[in-house]
């Protein structure tokens, strides 16, 4: 059941990483402090860079789900889901947070719009 819920959570951020790398948002300074759904700019930066992991083992895996059937399938989903997991957690994100943050994503404009800006950024010199 968690690895289901884990699934959806990190397929669905893959779908919405899709949108908010195509807006395009002028990059200004951003606050360090939470504020867009109650999200720090740390905590976008590393979702940022687990949802650009997740996006290549997406791209990696979806032919690969394509052309199996039954119990290889289901090898196929759960290989897909444990490295989407580790991506995850590589990032600095337990799943359970990186799946609020995705839902969050999806569901607020404003944290969106903020996210967009976060990953624009210029680094700090």
């Amino acid at each position: 059941m968690r690895i289901a819920i884990l699934a959806a959570g990190l397929i669905g951020a893959a779908v919405a990483a899709t949108s908010v790398q195509a807006q395009t948002a002028p990059a200004a300074p951003a606050a360090e402090a939470p504020a867009a759904g109650g999200f720090s700019d740390a905590d976008l930066k590393a979702f940022g860079s687990a949802m650009t992991e997740i996006q290549k083992i997406n791209g990696e895996y979806t032919p690969k789900l394509a052309g199996a059937d039954g119990p290889t399938k289901a090898e196929v989903q759960k290989e897909m889901i444990s490295k989407m997991g580790a991506a995850v957690q590589a990032s600095g994100l337990d799943p359970q947070k990186y799946n609020d943050m995705s839902a969050a994503v999806q569901k607020d404009s404003a944290l969106r719009a903020r996210l967009t800006t976060v990953l624009n950024a210029e680094p700090a010199a």
